[in-house]
């Protein structure tokens, strides 16, 4: 059956709210991460310090960013909850990651959603680690607190160096699937579009959900 729309149409895919506090959050996720290893890994990575005002500016801008990216993961996930159920087909996909990871040109599941079994994925990994490491953050903030129990700090601040490597090698794996893994997938972040042909191939139950189910 013909589709209603041509393959050049372009179809809105994210708005002009939810690409300004993703971009938001990239920029805070960057600095807390840039800080934070120059504050943990002194040895290997105090040059970084200086482009953040010290030592002690880099700590600000650590623990600012920090709280940015946590107050921006509210907006964020209640723009994306409904989107970010995880279906059976989600599963399918997840369990053929590596296929899709290294083949840009594998196509989906056929009810591939709004967003794949991957984003969603690291959707979820980001929500629940910036819980974490507001929650390790704080408690590194009051760490000298007479009323902080004994052996608490010591475990929050190790959860927080190895979480944010995970989660620093997730975002790499993040930015390779929205540029060279899946063309066509940051630029609908930048301009908020897609192609009716990219929605068609990349995103076909999304596609049939605009087409009214058909």
């Amino acid at each position: 059956m013909e589709t209603p729309s041509a393959p050049a149409t372009e179809i809105v895919r994210h708005s002009d709210f939810v690409r300004t506090v993703h971009w938001l959050i990239a920029v805070c996720f960057l600095l807390a991460v840039a800080t934070g290893f120059a504050l943990y890994w002194v040895s290997i990575l105090s040059w970084m310090q200086p482009f953040f005002g010290g030592p002690y500016g880099s700590i600000g801008v650590h623990f600012t960013s920090g709280l940015g990216l946590a107050l921006l993961t509210i907006p964020i996930f209640f723009a994306w909850r409904k989107r970010m159920r995880w279906t059976a087909t989600d599963s399918y996909f997840v369990r053929h990651l590596r296929e899709h990871a290294m083949r840009p040109e594998q196509v989906p599941p056929n009810d591939t959603g709004f967003f794949n079994g991957g984003q969603k994925m690291f959707f979820w990994a980001f929500v629940i680690s910036t819980v974490i490491f507001l929650i390790t953050g704080l408690v590194w903030w009051w760490r000298r607190e007479p009323w902080m129990p004994p052996g608490v700090y010591p475990v929050c601040r190790t959860t927080h160096r190895v979480l944010a490597v995970i989660m620093t090698g997730g975002l790499l794996v993040h930015i390779y699937k929205a540029t060279i893994g899946e063309p066509g997938t940051f630029a609908s972040m930048v301009k908020g579009t897609v192609t009716a042909s990219w929605a068609r191939v990349r995103r076909p139950g999304w596609f049939r959900e605009l087409d009214g189910g058909k």
